[in-house]
């Protein structure tokens, strides 16, 4: 048994991946707003049998991967195998990385896309990720050999509401729903923001398709996915995929 750990920007997620390479998702825990990590991961991590590997990737400081750590010795784990982006990947699926720096590359950005390339294979795509920061990258496909060819990193939901209530003297924390047309300052904030993440997945999904038959696949993650899906067109027939990092890491972790 294997342990996949996906460490981001506010929250743990795992999951396990088994010898035959079925892969059952964990849990999630917040490394944000006080929770003590190393006791909710330990206390998550014990509850089953111990894994005999630990495989993750990590966007956060060093202060949070060093707790991930000694939960993972805590479960009788002597390290885990850091994964990060590479110049390409050949195994389950191929994937070229784009970038004119492949390790500057998001170790998460990077994994997701080879959880989409497993879940669509054959498929030029476009992966959101709505999570602390919204990301969204293509990947062209070219007779077998998928390439990632670029994408757009902009502050998430919550950092942009966020803002908005720090760097303004009237404005609050909004929360509820967006409205199509909305008549009080919560519902104008909320849909001011969800319509401006919409607005950049919609422009680079366009710009993206130009030209391109067919038209690329739209996969939605993270935890701002479904509130974000509900402001885009419904001709864009997107896909809710989530715990695609785990998935890439997965792929990873089968090539020893």
């Amino acid at each position: 048994m294997t342990l996949l750990i996906d460490v981001g920007n506010s929250a743990v997620k795992w999951a396990r991946l088994a010898a035959d390479g079925s892969m059952s998702v964990g849990g999630r825990a917040l490394h944000r707003g006080g929770l003590d990590v190393i006791a909710a991961l330990s206390e998550a991590w014990g509850a089953a049998p111990a894994p005999r590997r630990a495989v993750g990737c990590s966007v956060a400081n060093a202060a949070v991967v060093a707790a991930v750590e000694r939960a993972a010795r805590a479960v009788g784990l002597a390290e885990i195998e850091w994964m990060r982006s590479q110049a390409s990947f050949r195994g389950e699926v191929s994937l070229v990385n784009g970038y004119l720096d492949p390790q500057q590359l998001g170790a998460d950005r990077w994994h997701a896309l080879l959880g989409a390339c497993a879940r669509l294979p054959g498929t030029s795509l476009v992966v959101v990720n709505a999570g602390t920061a919204t990301t969204v990258d293509c990947v062209r496909e070219g007779e077998g050999n998928p390439r990632f060819v670029g994408g757009c990193i902009a502050p998430g939901v919550r950092l942009m509401l966020d803002s908005l209530a720090r760097g303004t003297a009237g404005l609050p924390l909004a929360t509820g729903a967006p409205a199509d047309f909305p008549d009080t300052t919560d519902k104008a904030i909320v849909t001011g923001v969800l319509d401006a993440q919409a607005g950049l997945v919609q422009r680079v999904w366009s710009r993206f398709s130009a030209g391109l038959e067919p038209a690329p696949q739209l996969l939605l993650a993270g935890g701002h996915a479904e509130l974000l899906a509900a402001r885009l067109p419904a001709e864009l027939a997107l896909l809710i995929e989530h715990n695609l990092v785990l998935r890439g890491l997965a792929l990873r972790a089968a090539i020893r």
